[in-house]
């Protein structure tokens, strides 16, 4: 039997309707949070090619069924293919025909009044009696529970995905006007950020713009270094090319260099805290090689990475410039 794709169904209509109320209640969410942000046409197309380009590769019920989605909700292509995707691993999608029963016409003979409530058992000869019927089939879930399943999911993963684009959007504003700034974008529910790094200010200061710890545990892999951070809730993933020259050059530089957390430390220099407190190295170490600091001022001494993690990053202390008469050569 074939229906006509002017009348929708009952099941149809029922998805239309919740689609509706998810996505309003999405996105009146992102504008309470004044997150309703708008990509780039780069962006767009890029994204309008790998629509095209991945629509092979789904079935006429996923396409169909984001088609609906697009044009009732209004939602972006990729997004409405993941709910579809959800969907269909829920179980409320499937493909293929809907399978048809056979109805007899005649109605079914009514068991005499004699007969009625009686159970009709077949015993093989020999067998012994068996008083309980066979067990029923387990009932499959109904196709409402596991509807709710699949959108409850492709909500959350969609909402994921928007907090990812947004932050992307936020950092791409907020630091436009970096030139060693390579990349950035949203990858699926994080954000990479790609750098070229022409100095170790470079490196410190998308350190802190991508939320990492001061403690943060950073490795190289080939010419750049990689470093993990959290912006509003969202990984952020940290590649910045050149980074470890610089650290080795930094490490060659120092008179007496320490390497900790993605940073290289001369402890021959005043190192000063947020507080505005310089802590001097006097040579001693703890067994383990961590290097001892003082503060100026005081006796208090205390390891480097303590003071890291509880006053960090550390600043090396800047020289007062000199009058241009004594730098001239002249008292």
């Amino acid at each position: 039997m074939t229906t006509s794709p002017e009348i929708r169904s009952a099941a149809e209509e029922e998805l239309v309707a919740r689609f509706r109320t998810v996505a309003k209640a999405y996105v009146d969410d992102l504008q309470s949070q004044g997150r309703l942000v708008e990509v780039g046409g780069a962006n767009v197309l890029e994204r309008l090619r790998t629509e095209i380009e991945g629509r092979g590769a789904f079935s006429d019920v996923h396409q169909k069924t984001a088609d609906v989605i697009c044009d009732t909700c209004a939602y972006p292509r990729a997004v409405a293919d993941r709910i579809a995707t959800a969907l269909q691993r829920a179980g409320v999608l499937r493909d293929g025909p809907e399978p048809q029963h056979d109805r007899a016409d005649t109605p079914a003979p009514q068991p005499s009044p004699s007969t009625r409530g009686a159970l009709v058992m077949h015993r093989e000869p020999g067998a012994a009696p068996s008083p309980k019927p066979a067990p029923a089939p387990p009932r499959p879930v109904p196709a409402a529970a596991a509807f709710r399943e699949g959108v409850q999911a492709a909500a959350g993963w969609d909402a994921s995905l928007a907090r990812a684009e947004s932050v992307a959007v936020q950092l791409r504003a907020e630091h436009a006007g970096r030139l060693e700034a390579m990349q950035i974008a949203a990858d699926a529910e994080r954000v990479t950020v790609a750098i070229k790094a022409v100095s170790l200010q470079d490196w410190t200061y998308w350190l802190a713009a991508i939320g990492a710890r001061v403690d943060v545990v950073t490795r190289q892999a080939g010419y750049a270094q990689i470093a993990p951070g959290r912006v509003d809730g969202v990984d952020v993933h940290l590649t910045a090319h050149e980074v470890p020259r610089l650290l080795a050059e930094a490490m060659t530089a120092a008179g007496e260099g320490f390497y900790l957390w993605g940073r290289v430390y001369d402890l021959t220099v005043p190192q000063v805290d947020r507080q505005g407190r310089a802590w001097l190295y006097l040579g001693m170490r703890k067994q383990d090689g961590m290097p001892m600091l003082t503060g100026r001022g005081s006796t208090v001494q205390a390891p480097l990475a303590s003071v890291v993690v509880q006053d960090g990053p550390l600043l090396p202390e800047q020289s007062p410039a000199l009058p241009s008469a004594v730098a001239g050569g002249e008292l």
